[in-house]
């Protein structure tokens, strides 16, 4: 099945709805100029209280990677979800307390030799593709072009683990996976009541989107 990140979690009562859904992987976006920001001290009471095999991420993008590593550290994270050019292949191997994930926005022109590039230099195999707005690093509500998306996803599979981003709801993701075949996908706005604040209905009708997306279309 393809795996679901449900990112921007900024309550418990989120993450366990979330949780009790069946997704495999919760985001907490540590970026100050996010609407979903939250700090680390409520993210750590959060995944405190979640139930097993619920993998954390943080999500990062003015940070450096001292600072990354404190809060992976302190919070418990799984792994760390970088979104911005300042983190080189150099810099990203500086991040040794969490798994680490890097996003790349795909606009028109995306050209996968910079991941390509990334992978080599790292040994990193987990990439995340977003959609571009040159004033925002992420969460866009904006889905990538197919044409585009579905380059970047056959490129993947000789390079890792590739997961879906931007634009992402229970009405479209169901398409989106049987035309890219993500390893997984990652929605916040999606699933949202306003920002930061998750529809608990939303995340279930999106869950049943995904598994439904590994069933054969039905022919009409």
């Amino acid at each position: 099945m393809t795996r679901i990140k449900i990112c921007g979690i900024t309550n418990l009562d989120d993450a366990l709805a979330a949780s009790m859904a069946g997704i495999h992987a919760l985001g907490f976006n540590f970026s100050k100029s996010s609407p979903r920001y939250i700090h680390p001290k409520d993210a750590r009471k959060i995944i405190d209280g979640l139930p097993p095999f619920v993998s954390c991420v943080g999500v990062f993008v003015e940070q450096e990677p001292a600072e990354i590593n404190a809060i992976c550290k302190n919070c418990n994270l799984d792994l760390a979800q970088l979104h911005s050019e300042r983190y080189t292949p150099e810099t990203a191997l500086a991040i040794t307390s969490a798994k680490v994930i890097r996003v790349f926005r795909a606009g028109p022109d995306f050209s996968m030799k910079e991941v390509i590039m990334f992978a080599e230099k790292t040994g990193f195999r987990s990439f995340l593709f977003d959609a571009y707005r040159p004033d925002q690093a992420g969460g866009t509500g904006t889905t990538i072009a197919k044409q585009t998306a579905q380059k970047i996803f056959t490129k993947m599979e000789s390079i890792g683990h590739g997961i879906l981003a931007g634009g992402l709801n229970p009405l479209n993701v169901t398409e989106a996976i049987r035309t890219v075949k993500p390893y997984a996908v990652d929605t916040a706005s999606g699933v949202e009541e306003s920002p930061g604040k998750k529809d608990h209905q939303k995340i279930i009708d999106f869950v049943h989107a995904v598994k439904k997306a590994e069933k054969a279309p039905s022919i009409s």
